[in-house]
């Protein structure tokens, strides 16, 4: 770690430098804390590398309270307009690259360039630093967008900043962790990078993870073309008048719900916590709309736990129907984790939040492989019959929605 360094400046824009001109992979850049000379409601600057027309240049999305502005520089101009404005315009910068995650802090009493390096799954492992205390935790998405204080998420802390209200604070962690979630999907998946990304979630509520998306891919450079569908009309007025206010662009609700949406051409299909055989439509819908992504929340796992039939030797353990309900749940998931497999696939099922905080835990990850792997595909269609004919399973409704 480096800090309070006379040449912290110097070392950043070295390092922005190999990064922008292709010596260093990266992934995205950003200048923050304004210090005003740019119009008051400047917030931050965003870099990332992009390919236009075959050509690699750094698309610099100038974030403002309700607007945002694009220009696709190369990689000299994006360092001269770095350099420009850190120091007056912005007193913080950071770059993230494979290995290493720099962070620069310019003070009244000099400038601190620090380092944290990446881990190769991709985690950050911060150099301790025994002069930073109550340091904020990393966050994916900007505490100062005012979206937060009128979704009632945030209000103001000291001097003024933007802080979780204490009610509401879990679920802002749990909203940060989404993102992080569908962050590393998008990156994986092969949404093109020269169109919208067309985001559906169904069963939205008030919004928070809807809204969350749109901010995501606007603080990414991309163009969001998201829709929140509801069933309960007062929450989708609440929320369209509120996106409208705002002045977002791209952000949209609708009532209706995933069993009975008109099937749209989707990148990204969102449901979380629909119930019991509504997750299967959810699913169907995300294949039908031609989705890379589709990120689900399942619960009450009612459909299998009628038919299950387990065999003898297990009988005494699952005569239990606390058991029973368990396996039930299990089952159901690794099904659908295995049908979509089945359908070109990648999938994952994992804890999304602590079981302290919800019984509701479980989320279903999909995203559609680059390349078709038929004997991977057949594979999946086989273990899930195999698991069928295990515990007497009749019907499933994914597998039926999928042969009609």
């Amino acid at each position: 770690m480096t800090h309070c360094e006379p040449d912290a400046l110097i070392q950043f824009e070295a390092h922005l430098r190999e990064a922008l001109h292709g010596r260093q992979a990266w992934s995205r850049a950003q200048m923050t804390a304004p210090g005003g000379g740019d119009g008051a409601d400047l917030q931050r600057v965003l870099l990332r590398p992009v390919i236009l027309k075959g050509q690699p240049r750094v698309q610099c999305v100038w974030r403002h309270a309700t607007r945002d502005l694009t220009q696709n520089l190369g990689a000299d101009e994006a360092c001269e307009m770095v350099r420009s404005h850190l120091g007056s315009a912005f007193r913080a910068a950071a770059l993230w690259t494979d290995t290493v995650h720099w962070q620069l802090d310019i003070r009244k009493k000099g400038a601190r360039l620090t380092r944290h390096d990446v881990t190769p799954g991709g985690a950050q492992a911060p150099a301790a630093d025994p002069g930073a205390h109550n340091r904020d935790k990393v966050r994916w998405l900007d505490a100062e967008d005012p979206v937060w204080r009128a979704l009632g998420l945030m209000h103001d802390g000291p001097q003024g900043r933007a802080v979780p209200v204490p009610a509401m604070a879990r679920k802002w962690r749990q909203i940060n962790h989404f993102v992080e979630i569908f962050d590393a999907a998008l990156r994986q998946a092969n949404v093109p990078l020269d169109h919208p990304v067309r985001v559906a979630d169904f069963g939205c509520g008030k919004g928070y993870l809807t809204f969350a998306v749109h901010a995501h891919l606007r603080a990414l450079g991309r163009e969001p073309q998201v829709l929140g569908v509801e069933l309960r009309q007062p929450l989708v007025a609440e929320c369209q008048a509120l996106a409208r206010r705002l002045g977002l662009v791209g952000l949209d609700f609708a009532q209706g719900d995933v069993g009975h949406q008109t099937v749209q051409p989707l990148d990204v299909m969102i449901a979380l916590h629909a119930c019991d055989t509504a997750t299967d439509h959810a699913l169907h819908h995300g294949l039908r709309a031609g989705a890379s992504i589709v990120l689900t929340a399942p619960c009450c796992h009612k459909q299998l736990r009628g038919q299950m039939q387990p065999p003898g030797v297990l009988q005494p353990l699952f005569k239990h129907g606390v058991h029973l309900g368990q396996e039930a749940e299990m089952l159901t998931d690794g099904l659908r984790a295995l049908l979509m497999e089945a359908q070109g696939f990648e999938t994952q099922v994992f804890e999304f939040v602590s079981l302290e905080h919800t019984q509701k835990n479980k989320m279903i990850l999909a995203t559609r492989r680059r390349q078709p792997q038929p004997a991977r595909q057949q594979l999946a269609l086989t273990q899930a019959q195999a698991l069928k004919s295990f515990w007497g399973i009749r019907e499933q409704a994914l597998e039926q929605l999928l042969l009609s």
